[in-house]
């Protein structure tokens, strides 16, 4: 027994013996491995972008993907000092709410151990911080946060830093930025520019820099003299919020100055006044869960009382308010009734306030963005060209001025038709002053004849024109049809070509001239539904069933010219130069509506086609005395693979549906086009080449229609089909 347990006591020695050898052998070749410290840092200005990662640094978790290493002039609005070519931006690196780390390669410290560098965003500076350590050390030997970033007046900027870490040259120290903030206000770090620097004069430039940046960026003095009549920088034309002071929430900041020529949705243009206005998303770049207010300086309220500013979205309840200059109660509040998605959202619009029982009080005004998004979409308000103290006369002359320019505007966008809406609002705002314009004050309707000589002027005697309160008579001025314009023989026009003729009417009075359209669709025979493809570039021929339809120019909206939407160039797959849009009807999505063609006699093989795309689209066939026949329904639709159809996806692009009614052939039938009211998205419908006459039956199986995928990826086809009865 004692001889077994010492030859076991002698083969543990030697096992023990063994083990140490090779832990003695794997801490030597740990020390021999090591990597030396860099000797100088590495990559601290982010211009290394060659391997498309991070070169000098080391990523933990989600907050810092390099993707956010970018060149953008600008975030948020926000003009970025980035010190070369790239950057590192938050918002591109990952969501608000993701955290991480960023730690820099060990690097020997030299210079004069001063380090600077460029940090903004982490407005919480007790979860954003930037950190540098020595090697080997647990405690940071410097902790520094971003305490300029106020959430209002600095936001994005790359403040710049200065860090005194002389006491630590010809050590080797590492840098780590951290971002535990998982919220969604400046929860994030932009950063630039590591630098050691290597004199006194590059630390002084650096702590100046950071001097004339608060300076500049910071919030400045607020100055006001209530005993003027007049407000500073009303239209905004500084370029920043200069004489406005923010009362509260961060929707209403200096990022939301921005130029009037600048587009949104692509192509829309604002129709402001000057060169900024104040834009409460800036094209999707604030937030717009955000709330906020700001006011305007003090002034005592003269001239006739009267007020003006220009307003545009403020959907859900947002408002400007003229209030009491001491005890902040608002006198008057105004909202966008006027807001219509797409026709007038973010369009700005002239207003006017008759705040003439206040002349001779200290007021103010008040631009408030109340709507966190749970008030529906469109939660901000953009505002311009904000005067006050005006006289009864001053007000007389701007509202022709504001007319006039509208009217002799050129620019419009083709997807949306918004200067016709515009146009229309101008011409019908309940002005507070008796209008000195001449307008057209009702409407001539749009007509469908049977081809022969037509009488026009009794289609023109309904319309009626204006100059104030003066009656202005209303004549016809041309006839257009297939290029050609007639300006004579009203009374007994010759219509024997079937087609849709334009004709011009308008009024003059002292060499003003105002003039408008209304169609007149010539029929040769009853097979076919008046203007099927909306090629009269109006709903002539179509019978609007819903009362919430925008009118324009006496003209039913809807019908748009554009062949694709959005900035990735999305098909409409539409036929001619025409076809109607769910999104210009002026109908809230959730909202249905219908149109009715006329009647027409089913003829040929019975089968009829119409093209019809979105969630919402159907088309119902009835008999002449109201009887449904025929309940089609869109199948198409399918959001996925956006942007591409050609990959399945299928969102505002219309396709061709077959329908056979053959047991009615004979029978005189009318269509209704549909928008039905449904609780998923996408809640739309678009249509376009209703086709009542076929002389022999479709072969649908064999046809399809030819566009252009997203981003003209390419051509692909959109197959006929048969639609199915649910009727």
């Amino acid at each position: 027994m004692k001889k077994n347990l010492q030859k076991l006591f002698s083969v543990l020695l030697v096992l023990s013996m063994v083990l140490g050898l090779v832990a003695c052998s794997g801490t030597a070749n740990t020390a021999e491995t090591e990597p030396a410290a860099a000797a100088e840092l590495v990559n601290g200005d982010f211009e290394d972008v060659s391997a498309g990662q991070w070169a000098g640094w080391t990523r933990h978790d989600a907050a810092f993907n390099f993707r956010g290493v970018v060149k953008d002039e600008k975030i948020k609005g926000v003009t970025m000092e980035k010190s070369g070519e790239y950057y590192f931006a938050g918002t591109k690196g990952g969501n608000p709410p993701m955290r991480g780390t960023l730690t820099s390669d060990v690097f020997k410290l030299g210079g004069n151990g001063f380090i600077t560098f460029k940090m903004g965003g982490g407005k919480n500076t007790d979860k954003v911080y930037v950190e540098f350590f020595e090697e080997g050390k647990a405690e940071p030997i410097a902790h520094v946060v971003n305490e300029d970033c106020d959430g209002t007046f600095i936001t994005e900027h790359l403040m710049t830093k200065v860090v005194d870490l002389s006491a630590y040259v010809g050590k080797n120290i590492y840098i780590v930025v951290t971002d535990n903030d998982d919220g969604n206000d400046l929860s994030y770090v932009n950063l630039d520019a590591f630098h050691v620097c290597t004199s006194d004069d590059e630390v002084k430039a650096a702590e100046a820099d950071h001097v004339r940046q608060v300076a500049e960026f910071g919030e400045k003095p607020f100055e006001e003299d209530e005993t003027s009549n007049a407000i500073v920088n009303g239209g905004f034309e500084t370029g920043d919020l200069t004489g406005w002071k923010i009362l509260e929430g961060t929707a209403l900041t200096r990022a939301a100055i921005v130029p009037t020529s600048q587009f949104y949705w692509t192509d829309r243009a604002v129709y402001g006044d000057g060169e900024f206005y104040l834009d409460g998303s800036n094209n999707g770049t604030i937030q717009e869960s955000l709330t906020g207010a700001i006011r305007s300086t003090k002034f005592t309220l003269g001239g006739d009382g009267f007020i003006t500013f220009m307003m545009g979205s403020g959907n859900g309840g947002s408002y400007v308010a003229l209030c009491d200059g001491n005890t902040d109660e608002e006198l008057i509040k105004v909202t966008n009734t006027y807001f219509s998605d797409p026709a007038l959202a973010l369009t700005l619009l002239r207003m006017y306030m008759d705040a003439s029982e206040y002349i001779g009080r200290v007021c103010y005004l008040k631009v408030a963005d109340v709507n966190d998004g749970s008030n529906g979409g469109f939660a901000f308000i953009n505002v311009d060209d904000f005067r006050v103290s005006l006289t009864k006369e001053e007000v007389a002359a701007l509202q022709v001025e504001q007319l006039e320019k509208i009217q002799n505007e050129t620019y419009t966008s083709a997807s949306y038709d918004d200067l016709a809406s515009l146009r229309n609002y101008y011409a019908n705002y309940p002005y507070p002053v008796a209008l000195a314009s001449l307008t057209i004050t009702a409407y001539a309707k749009n007509q469908v004849v049977d081809c022969g000589t037509v009488d026009l002027t009794k289609f023109a005697a309904e319309a009626k024109a204006a100059f104030g309160e003066e009656d202005v008579p209303v004549a016809i001025s041309k006839v257009t049809f297939n290029g050609t314009e007639i300006t004579t023989g009203f009374e007994a026009f010759d219509m024997s070509v079937p087609g849709a003729y334009q004709v011009t009417y308008g009024a003059e009075k002292d060499g003003k001239v105002v003039e408008t359209a209304f169609t007149v669709i010539a029929q040769a025979d009853k097979n076919s539904v008046a203007n099927g493809g909306f090629e009269s570039g109006n709903l002539a021929g179509w019978t609007v069933l819903s009362d919430a339809w925008s009118v324009v120019e006496g003209q039913p909206a809807g019908v748009i010219s554009a062949t694709s939407y959005w900035g990735e160039e999305l098909p409409y797959n539409q036929a001619g130069d025409y076809h109607l849009d769910g999104w210009n009807t002026g109908i809230g999505e959730p909202d249905p509506w219908a149109i009715r063609s006329t009647n027409f006699v089913l003829s040929g093989s019975g089968f009829i086609s119409v093209r019809m795309g979105g969630n919402a689209a159907a088309v119902k066939v009835y008999k002449a005395d109201g009887t449904l026949i025929g309940y089609y329904k869109q199948t198409r639709f399918n959001d996925a693979n956006f942007p591409f159809v050609g990959q399945g996806g299928s969102w505002a692009d219309m396709g061709t549906y077959v329908m056979d009614l053959s047991d009615h052939i004979g029978e005189e039938l009318y269509i209704e086009l549909h928008d039905e009211k449904i609780d998923a998205g996408w809640a739309h419908g678009f249509f376009d080449e209703v086709v009542t006459y076929y002389e022999t039956a479709p072969d649908y199986a064999n046809l399809s229609d030819t566009v252009m995928d997203g981003n003209q990826a390419g051509e692909i086809q959109i197959p006929w089909q048969l639609a199915k009865n649910v009727a």
